[in-house]
């Protein structure tokens, strides 16, 4: 009896083991995931003359800008890698245009929304 207990206890253990490996795996695929790159929405920008600072909920995502030029509008897209640590990280970029911004809007690539900017 004590072998078939013994071969029991085995493979209980093993089964914990697989179940446990599973969950490491699970857990990693769940942050990779959330490390995807892609554009990123704004979360505000600043601007002076011809350069414009922007600004995106990512954290230590190497953020890359797209910049489109129109008569009344600048549009942005912000590509960076999402690692969501809260509102403690964000990543920031900084554009130069052709022209000074003026009275063009801002439009978030990402949404196609006009973007706000930051207060202050």
């Amino acid at each position: 009896m004590r072998i078939r207990a013994s071969a029991v206890g085995a493979g209980a253990h093993r089964s914990r083991s697989l179940v446990g490996a599973a969950a490491v795996v699970t857990v990693l695929a769940a942050c990779s995931a959330t490390e995807e790159r892609a554009p990123q929405p704004i979360a505000g920008w600043s601007a002076a003359e011809d350069v414009v600072h922007v600004w995106v909920g990512t954290c230590d995502g190497d953020p890359a800008a797209e910049v489109v030029e129109a008569d009344d509008e600048v549009t942005i897209t912000v590509v960076s890698t999402r690692r969501d640590p809260g509102d403690a990280c964000q990543d920031s970029v900084t554009v130069t245009l052709g022209a000074p911004l003026a009275d063009r809007v801002v439009v978030d690539g990402a949404t196609g929304q006009v973007a706000e900017p930051m207060e202050g």
